[in-house]
């Protein structure tokens, strides 16, 4: 059987390792129609980090909860306009990691819809608040029950996916992320005018559209063949293979290749006598466990997080509210075709070298933003917020699209759940630590650097291009198992596209028999 299985995955990837996107989607119909339930609970994160900077611009929100400076100018301090941006990311640190061993134990499923349930009581907080601390509070929850949904609908949608999709699936969630900031920055605009309580409520409520629209998805969808296989669950397992790829594309193949990959790792699992989030940590996986870590905290470096409260910084630069907002609305619409643009550049172009001009390219456009400073009139601020919102496109289209990709395709199997739970924890983290600093920084009450902040990420960005040369991988068209194996036999992740010529297949194939005869 476990023969079977190898053989027919090896011919199984062979099929699909030359078909272009267009005909991966056309062949896998059903797994496309499937993953847009993760890109819907990846909206949940999008309209958060928007709403988390926006909202704070928002005039009846500043009356409600903000001060007045001695020249009747309204802002929030420097210590609250951090908090609420930072602490849901702490949320959602918290979050990622103790909804892991739920995910692990119940399910992808019930994990997610779990976590929609906490997400309803989070917004309710934030919608009913009347004082800082209860928002702080539902910003709090909220971010805990974002960081399950989105640890736990990542792994699911990489275990769903075949290799000739990983890539795109995973940056289709960050697509969605893209496309409900855009209406984030909408629905904000739309109420910005008014100085009404309920102004910047309805902003808050909308959050149950999109928790309840990923519940209801998740309990329609398959559950992960990966994981039913894990728990001995095979004739389910079987059910979601058929309902996943469909009766054309052989699924009884797909079971047993699958099948034959978990039976792999578990024995590698019982021969390494490891479990648990320490083995992320441990031989050949912990090369791969701060990859990740580097992943999200190089968009940290970029400056995402300044990025992200443009609309807060551009407003207490002197930019027109209304226009800040247009700016921004057109920014992430950019951003969207940008990312799916970006679809084929990440098959053909290949991740490591998408990062490595992301970072490049955003070095340059931060030294820029930060040299605008001295120059003067208002023309130098138009041009600073019109190259913010580029940049938000541009790391949307690279870094952060790589990232998600890298960090769902880089582990093994039976470490996915806790490896993605490690990327939440590091993406929300990082962006707790910037998010926290960067206010201080360019805000009137503190650093006042204003635009300059930008030199600081200009600097940064070149730190991170320098780190990320030797240790960011290129995995398209590599399976799980030859990536265990190149990373179980040390070679350089910059060299890891050479032997995608055969060599990498042949020493999974290789290895396999050497495990067969030790136990003969």
């Amino acid at each position: 059987m476990a023969n079977n299985g190898t053989t027919n995955g090896d011919a199984l990837h062979d099929e699909q390792e030359h078909l272009t996107l267009w005909q991966a989607a056309k062949t896998f119909p059903r797994i496309v129609l499937f993953s847009l339930a993760a890109g819907v609970a990846g909206m949940t994160f999008g309209y958060d980090v928007v709403i988390n900077g926006a909202a704070i611009a928002m005039p009846s929100f500043l009356i409600y909860f903000g001060a007045v400076t001695p020249n009747h100018t309204l802002y929030l301090p420097s210590i609250w306009a951090s908090l609420f941006s930072a602490m849901s990311a702490l949320g959602q640190a918290v979050g990622g990691i103790a909804v892991a061993p739920l995910s692990d134990k119940y399910g992808r499923k019930v994990a997610i819809i779990v976590s929609c349930l906490i997400s309803v009581v989070g917004v309710g907080l934030q919608y009913g608040a009347t004082s800082r601390g209860m928002i702080l509070a539902g910003k709090v929850v909220n971010g805990f029950a974002i960081g399950g949904i989105l640890s736990s609908g990542t792994a699911w949608a990489s275990e769903i996916s075949p290799a000739c999709l990983r890539g795109p699936i995973q940056s289709g969630i960050v697509l969605f992320q893209v496309l409900v900031q855009a209406l984030a920055l909408v629905v904000v605009r739309q109420h910005i005018a008014s100085i009404e309580p309920s102004a910047f409520r309805t902003v808050f409520a909308i959050q149950w559209a999109f928790c309840g629209l990923t519940c209801i998805l998740f309990f329609l969808v398959p559950e992960s063949p990966t994981w039913l296989i894990i728990k001995g669950r095979q004739d389910q397992a079987k059910k979601a293979v058929a309902q996943l790829y469909g009766g054309k594309n052989n699924p009884e193949a797909w079971y047993e290749s699958i099948a034959s990959r978990v039976r792999q790792e578990a024995a590698q699992e019982h021969a390494s006598g490891i479990g648990g989030y320490l083995e992320l940590y441990r031989g050949s996986n912990l090369k791969r466990t701060m990859t990740v870590h580097l992943l999200f905290f190089g968009i940290g470096l970029a400056g995402s997080s300044f990025l992200a409260q443009s609309i807060y910084f551009l407003l207490t630069a002197g930019l027109p509210a209304i226009h800040t907002f247009d700016v921004s609305i057109g920014g992430f619409a950019l951003a969207f075709f940008a990312i799916i643009a970006s679809w084929v550049h990440l098959e053909k172009v290949g991740r490591r070298s998408l990062w490595l001009v992301g970072c490049t390219v955003n070095t340059v456009v931060m030294a820029v933003i930060g040299g605008l400073y001295w120059a003067p009139g208002k023309g130098a601020l138009w041009a600073i917020a019109i190259l913010m919102n580029i940049l938000v496109c541009w790391q949307s289209t690279t870094l952060t699209s790589v990232a998600f990709v890298i960090a769902g395709e880089i582990s093994p199997y039976r470490l996915r759940s806790k490896n993605q739970a490690i990327a939440i924890l590091s993406n929300a983290l990082t962006t707790w630590l910037f998010n926290f600093v960067v206010p201080y920084m360019y805000n009137i009450d503190s650093g006042d650097l204003g635009a300059r902040t930008a030199l600081v990420f200009a600097g940064s960005s070149l730190v991170l291009s320098l780190v990320s040369y030797p240790l960011i991988p290129d995995l398209r068209g590599l399976t799980t198992a030859e990536i265990d194996w190149l990373y179980e036999n040390k070679i350089a992740p910059k060299k890891f596209q050479q032997y995608t010529d055969g060599r990498a297949a042949e020493g999974v194939v290789a290895t396999a028999a050497e495990g067969k005869a030790a136990t003969v």
